[in-house]
């Protein structure tokens, strides 16, 4: 199935078939749901008769399936498609390299979405098995500074910066996540501070909960901070103050020197966007250390 959104024309905008395989509550509210989607993904003739006769760790960088070797970096997303018309972009909650290995083996990619009953169409929230929509190539650069192009999340790692990550509503949360299961990240926040402000209405609202004491133990601080924006600001500020809640020492978050932390904020937009920055500013961070995902 091929299909072509209408601007831009550009292959990268070359629909494919995608597959609900499952679709499970991800808050305690069921408002945040997680879907389980199979991408068409054909592998190529000429990278199918090279796995046959190659080993799959030399196979492991270039699997020939076109959809799956888009995905690059956390912070990506795609545009989707359902039959009725509706269209929304989606972050890639977790990339066809970490639902299942087989994925490589199969004519599928398989990925999973992170959808709120308030922000996006009502076919992909309800979606049962087999519901079929379409969804572009993976798009994006992932985390970046549009004013410095040299800074990024590598970068940030590479200068051995603290790192402090905003997720903002739903498609931040789905932005961070595949960022939280990216193995550099991984094992940069078992040797460095790396603290997830994770920004939500309420508890019972609050996406992929059960997964929290996971990232919690591969080195990440995640911090929910519950209410409006105001009071959501409020909690971050007692944190940059404290180093997080019970755990004092202002290091903990920010290091002993502000200027040499990267903030990466996912989500946010427009006022909330702004005040957010203002923040972060606020405590030190230099401006072009901070990264946005070229999603929103």
């Amino acid at each position: 199935m091929t299909d072509r959104l209408t601007n831009p024309p550009d292959d990268a905008f070359v629909l494919r078939r995608s597959v609900v395989i499952e679709n499970r509550a991800a808050s305690l509210s069921g408002a945040k749901r997680t879907l389980v989607v199979a991408i068409e993904d054909k592998q190529s003739d000429v990278a199918s008769n090279r796995r046959n006769t190659s080993s799959s760790a030399s196979f492991e960088h270039d699997n020939g399936k076109a959809w799956t070797e888009r995905f690059h970096e956390p912070g990506q997303y795609v545009m989707a498609r359902c039959a009725c018309g509706a269209e929304t972009r989606l972050p890639l909650a977790r990339s066809p390299y970490h639902v299942r290995y087989d994925s490589a083996r199969l004519d599928s990619a398989k990925v999973e979405f992170l959808v709120d009953l308030k922000t996006h169409p009502n076919a992909l929230t309800a979606a049962a098995p087999g519901f079929t929509f379409s969804v572009s190539a993976p798009e994006g650069g992932g985390f970046s500074n549009v004013l410095f192009a040299e800074r990024s999340l590598e970068s940030a790692m590479r200068k051995e910066h603290n790192l402090i990550i905003v997720a903002y509503g739903t498609n931040g949360m789905a932005s961070v996540r595949s960022l939280l299961d990216w193995q550099p990240a991984m094992a940069y926040a078992s040797q460095h501070a790396v603290t997830v402000f994770y920004l939500c209405e309420s508890q019972e609202d609050a996406a992929l909960l059960s997964l929290h004491d996971e990232w919690r133990e591969e080195g990440f601080k995640i911090i929910a901070c519950y209410g409006d924006l105001d009071d959501q600001i409020f909690l971050m500020e007692q944190c940059f103050a404290t180093g997080a809640p019970g755990a004092g020492g202002r290091p903990v978050v920010l290091g002993a020197d502000p200027s040499r932390a990267s903030a990466l904020l996912a989500g946010a937009e427009g006022e909330t966007a702004r005040r957010l920055l203002a923040l972060i500013e606020s405590r030190g961070v230099a401006k072009d250390n901070v990264l946005t995902s070229d999603f929103y």
